[in-house]
């Protein structure tokens, strides 16, 4: 690793401790100069146009190409405060960044989260699914959990709770309803004394990673023959709330979105009043003008 790059992951882990950033561009940043084979000042605006090129010709997301943009103009804004000689920032975002229209969140079926909590089976597993599917953790979320951000005895008159460390060092508040508390009672029973602190622990007694979770859901996903996100697990949690009328602005401070705007797209893919007054159209249209004859 270019030591410019130790420094700079020190750098972000210093400002946001709970958030995983350090670890994204660290990746990134490995992935770009390894491809460049140049050091930090020698990459030039044109370096970024064919860098560009290569994820697209390598079928890379839109938004992977765009974080890792993000992330070495990022790199190089730290280089300028390390240093009034630093480089010039190659990364010019009206160039460079890609635009991207409104994109709906991708939700899981209901047939199949029910093929996938059917495999998982084991008590800790199942607590850490469960808080994203019924209390629309991040992965990162469950990861940052420790033992005391867990309010499972609250007063009379409140809901048990979870204190967590969200995206970009925010913290905010989940409910636990009977399902994920049940759950997760269950694996605090059973979990592991150690000195770690974390909620969820690997088989050495440490946190887990954010990979090591991923890795665990795609297992199970391999044995119900079907393939999902941690993401959507926490994306389902939001259509289901908006299934059940939830205020969008409720929603909002639950799934701990900083704009409205965030919340309210998950009424595009589940918005029941357009879902009636499309069926009653649809149903009058077609009384109108039935079209009837055989199929071929």
């Amino acid at each position: 690793m270019l030591p410019e790059i130790e420094r700079f992951r020190k750098w972000l882990k210093r400002k946001a401790p709970y958030a995983s950033t350090h670890l994204h561009y660290t990746n990134d940043l490995e992935l770009f100069f390894s491809w460049v084979r140049k050091p930090p000042n020698a990459v030039k605006v044109q370096d970024i146009d064919l860098f560009i090129e290569h994820c697209h010709q390598n079928g890379h997301a839109i938004t992977t190409t765009n974080r890792r943009l993000a992330a070495l103009r990022s790199f190089y804004h730290f280089l300028a405060l390390e240093s009034e000689a630093a480089p010039r920032n190659p990364v010019i975002p009206k160039r460079h960044f890609i635009h991207i229209g409104q994109q709906l969140p991708r939700d899981i079926q209901d047939p199949s989260v029910e093929k996938l909590f059917a495999v998982i089976t084991g008590p800790r597993d199942r607590a850490m699914f469960l808080l994203m599917l019924r209390c629309g953790l991040r992965v990162g979320e469950v990861r940052n959990l420790s033992l005391n951000d867990l309010y499972l005895d609250p007063a009379f008159g409140s809901l048990p709770r979870l204190w967590l460390h969200g995206k970009g060092g925010g913290q905010r508040v989940a409910y636990l309803s009977a399902q994920p508390l049940a759950a997760l009672r269950v694996w605090l029973d059973i979990r592991p004394q150690t000195t770690d602190e974390a909620v969820f622990l690997n088989r050495f007694g440490k946190r887990l990673s954010v990979t090591a979770i991923q890795k665990r859901l795609g297992v199970y996903c391999h044995q119900a023959g079907i393939w999902v996100t941690c993401h959507q697990l926490r994306h389902t949690f939001g259509r289901h709330l908006t299934e059940a009328r939830m205020p969008v602005t409720t929603i909002q401070k639950l799934l701990g979105h900083a704009r409205l705007r965030t919340t309210e797209i998950y009424l595009h893919i589940s918005d029941s009043q357009v879902q009636e007054d499309y069926e009653a159209a649809i149903t009058e249209i077609c009384q109108a003008l039935p079209l009837e004859g055989r199929l071929p």
